[in-house]
């Protein structure tokens, strides 16, 4: 069933700001309605949570909480550092211990934000694909037009975000399907879909985020859809490690955060 998503504009946004995104609403196949003097509780009110609004920053997610726009975020911090020539690790798990610089194709299955897909597109050897997957409705649409649109100070950084296909879709169905591309890496970040940061970041997107959990079962259907292994980011790998042993852990020794790889059978033969 398609999900229909509402766009108005910013309150006080000039004609060609209007038309800009009377424009993006059309090409997404949205539904574009005029502000008036609405406010953001008035929206809420007649279309729920089914509604973007159009921006100089592009379309943003307004909830009472705030606001959420398509910005770089910790990824800027990131792309810096692997221009000092620093490691990355999530970078480090995607390719795999002693890996050549051959490109790889990644399917980033939890892209929320975008920002580990925006620096696996900077940082991967050239030629390397990377896809992405985001469930929320709102959230891919926000993202996406990020990819598209959104332009860096860096031509480097702008075209590696040109380079990310988003669509929307929920990752448990691709897991599950028998059609549909098959990728050297798949990714996972279950932090995204089960957010515990107090971040302000998170609070406009909470009440749309998909809180789905990945399970052992769908870690093992990811390790037959997958060529070369499978990536999860997280906090804490007790259980992972009870249920797969075999794991490889990446990340700094003091950081919070740290990545799960387990390799595809096919791949260790």
């Amino acid at each position: 069933m398609t999900h229909m998503i509402y766009v108005v504009p910013s309150l006080k946004a000039k004609e060609k700001l209007q038309s800009e995104g009377k424009a993006w609403a059309e090409s997404q196949g949205f539904t574009y309605v005029p502000r008036g003097k609405r406010t953001i509780q008035d929206l809420m009110d007649e279309y729920g949570e089914d509604f973007l609004v159009y921006s100089s920053r592009g379309p943003q997610i307004d909830r009472p909480e705030g606001s959420h726009f398509f910005s770089l975020n910790m990824a800027e911090l990131r792309i810096q550092n692997l221009r000092k020539g620093q490691r990355d690790h999530l970078l480090e798990a995607l390719m795999g211990r002693g890996s050549s610089k051959l490109p790889i194709t990644v399917l980033d299955c939890t892209c929320g934000f975008g920002a580990d897909a925006a620096v696996a597109s900077f940082g991967l050897p050239t030629g390397s694909r990377v896809d992405a997957l985001e469930v929320s409705p709102l959230l891919e649409a926000v993202t996406s037009w990020g990819f598209s649109h959104f332009v860096h100070k860096k031509d480097d950084v702008t075209a590696a975000l040109r380079r990310v296909s988003l669509r929307r879709g929920d990752y448990r169905d691709y897991l599950l399907s028998d059609e549909g591309p098959v990728y050297d890496v798949l990714y996972f970040d279950p932090m995204f879909q089960r957010p515990v940061e107090t971040s302000c970041q998170f609070q406009p997107v909470r009440a749309i985020m998909e809180h789905g959990g990945l399970t052992r079962d769908l870690i093992e259907r990811a390790l037959q859809k997958a060529r070369r292994r499978v990536v999860i980011k997280e906090r804490d790998f007790r259980q992972l490690c009870r249920d797969f042993p075999e794991v490889t852990l990446y990340g700094g020794k003091y950081s919070r955060i740290g990545y799960a790889v387990l390799e595809c059978d096919s791949w260790k033969k």
